[in-house]
């Protein structure tokens, strides 16, 4: 049946039925239950499912509902984030490919709230070009809510192999200089995601003179707690496989630059920053994809705890397009490429701005905004 609830979480049976039950099986061990719903009712007692992400909350009871109503469900409850209407990716099998790892060795994550980690990566495949069609996170064991971002750079293909004798954080006055050469963002991945496929016409070329030879992996550690003694070996694992596909991959980082220009004052129910990718700027970054531009077939929205709700917004000749992507409902902890239903063309001279939307009401310190 369909209830909903109110502030002082009490069931109540909803005078506008909008789910259908489609079929339901019980054995010794599971109850399971197919329902649909139209995915704008009209009824103010309903969510409308919209591609933003959607907290679905469970609870259960062992006895069935009774004319005094429902059972209290004690502990059997628990939350999800979703999203509902991301597209289903064809799914390779991964057995049949080849694949290597870019891993920390032992990496000791310091006892403060934020720790950068880079640590410099030769790609193995060389000589002929491969294209990668899925990457995985090798996050450890345990340290699934320390670990938030991960990034990866293509560096210089100058270096030599001196470079990947040791790690160093990011971002500090000692950092080594080949990490200076390290700019292009190859491939992203952020907490709560799970393993990004590409596209079946689509790979991450390597191999040749032109792709990656070095790569600088970022790892973001994030220990709120300052717990002592953690030692990290998460990374990423790339398939690759020597059957070519029609397009290479790449990505374009667009957002606000981090930077002490770029802070939020506490107490803010809403706080909106914008980051402007302008024509100028889209212009000379694609002008090598003229006529045809660009196709975007993936998005990956990424902000931090103060983050709300992200949106990607595309101009075309001083005229705004369709979103490319948004989430109204941001969650820190679930940051998963959205698939785009159709891919979406961005030309040279187009303008993007990336909409992020912060609240810091139980802040009382201006926030700095982190990469």
């Amino acid at each position: 049946q369909d209830y909903f609830t109110d502030e002082n979480r009490v069931l109540k049976k909803d005078p506008q039925q909008d789910y259908h039950l489609e079929y339901a099986m019980e054995n010794s061990t599971h109850t399971i239950l197919a329902f649909s719903r139209e995915l704008h009712t009209c009824d103010p007692n309903d969510k409308s499912i919209t591609e933003s992400t959607v907290r679905v909350i469970w609870a259960y009871h062992h006895k069935d509902m009774g004319e005094a109503g429902q059972n209290y469900h004690g502990s059997t409850r628990g939350t999800k984030s979703l999203r509902l209407l991301n597209p289903e990716k064809a799914e390779v099998s991964a057995a049949s490919l080849l694949y290597f790892d870019l891993t920390n060795k032992d990496v000791p994550i310091p006892d403060k709230d934020t720790t950068y980690w880079c640590q410099m990566f030769k790609i193995p495949v060389q000589h002929e070009k491969h294209h990668v069609t899925k990457v995985e996170p090798l996050i450890q064991k345990g340290h699934e809510n320390v670990v938030h971002h991960i990034l990866l750079y293509q560096c210089s293909s100058n270096l030599n192999d001196s470079v990947l004798d040791y790690g160093h954080e990011c971002y500090h006055p000692n950092m080594p200089d080949s990490f200076f050469t390290c700019e292009t963002v190859i491939f992203a991945w952020a907490i709560g995601g799970e393993g990004f496929t590409y596209p079946p016409h689509v790979g991450l070329s390597i191999g040749t003179a032109a792709d990656p030879l070095f790569v600088l992996m970022e790892v973001h550690y994030d220990n709120p707690t300052y717990k002592e003694g953690l030692i990290d070996n998460s990374g990423l694992r790339l398939f690759y496989t020597p059957v070519l596909r029609k397009y290479d991959a790449g990505v374009i980082e667009a957002g606000l630059w981090v930077s002490l220009f770029h802070n939020i004052p506490p107490g803010m129910p809403e706080f909106v920053s914008e980051g402007h990718c302008t024509l100028e700027c889209l212009e000379e970054a694609l002008g090598a994809e003229r006529p045809s531009g660009i196709h975007v077939f993936a998005v990956l929205l990424h902000a931090h705890l103060a983050g709300r709700a992200i949106r990607m917004r595309h101009f075309r000749n001083g005229e705004e397009q369709k979103l490319l992507a948004y989430d109204d409902e941001f969650d820190f902890n679930f940051q998963e490429f959205q698939y785009l239903e159709e891919e979406r063309t961005i030309l040279p001279g187009d303008n993007l701005v990336t909409e992020c939307h912060y609240s810091t009401v139980d802040r009382i310190r201006m926030t700095w905004v982190r990469k």
